[in-house]
């Protein structure tokens, strides 16, 4: 493996062996529903959906996780998939990881930006939605008029996870949760990215099949999406 490739490569397997850690006693994800708030409008929800990051990373051998072929190939298609799911949402330019629905910026990554934008989906329906950075994230945020927004999909995996931050390595150990709760980073590290997507498809809008009458990709474009960006499909 390549010096330059390493860093990468071992944060992702880090990042991976974290949720592995998880596994036994996270709890299931409930199904993604619109939400109706107090005001009686509504909400475009997002699907299933103690770590301390910081001591895990100060830590961190990469030589422990990436010791054969099989490893730096498994950590490659997670880089992959990440990638793909960026680029179906929209988020795989230089400014993803601070990009609001609608393609706003926002400055910093202290916390989630929690500014909700109010849009109509393909079933003429007024929704609002909090969705941010590169893997468009929902957190409960504040309505113009009053109320909050209830979708914390955010808030429940940073509290699970302990993240200090809204950074780009946030969210990155945020999505590989997502894909975990959801039982596909098997899937993922194996390069079945049909059946990963297939099971992760109603956490990202954008997905083939996921339900919320938004623009879908094709699977097709998805899977040339993911080996452009080297993933290797099973």
């Amino acid at each position: 493996m390549s010096p330059s490739l390493l860093p990468a490569s071992a944060l992702l397997a880090g990042l991976v062996l974290a949720a592995r850690t998880r596994a036994s006693w996270a709890p299931e994800p409930a199904p993604a529903a619109p939400v109706l708030l107090d005001d009686g409008a509504s909400e475009q929800a997002q699907g299933p959906g103690g770590f301390d990051v910081s001591a895990f990373m100060a830590t961190f051998d990469p030589a422990r996780f990436l010791p054969s072929a099989d490893s730096e190939t498994a950590a490659a298609n997670l880089a992959a998939f990440l990638m793909t799911l960026r680029r179906a949402e929209g988020t795989a330019g230089p400014n993803g990881y601070r990009t609001v629905f609608g393609g706003a910026l926002f400055a910093g990554y202290a916390d989630h930006p929690r500014r909700a934008v109010r849009f109509t989906d393909r079933a003429g329906r007024r929704l609002w939605t909090t969705a941010a950075g590169a893997y468009q994230f929902m957190a409960v945020s504040a309505l113009p008029d009053g109320g909050a927004t209830k979708v914390d999909t955010w808030d429940r995996i940073k509290a699970r996870l302990d993240l200090p931050d809204f950074s780009p390595a946030s969210q990155d150990a945020a999505a590989v949760e997502l894909i975990r709760e959801a039982d596909a980073l098997d899937l993922v590290e194996a390069g079945k990215f049909d059946a990963a997507v297939s099971k992760v498809r109603r956490i990202w809008a954008s997905l083939p099949g996921a339900g919320y009458a938004q623009p879908e990709r094709t699977i097709e474009n998805l899977r040339a999406a993911y080996v452009d960006a080297g993933g290797i499909l099973a």
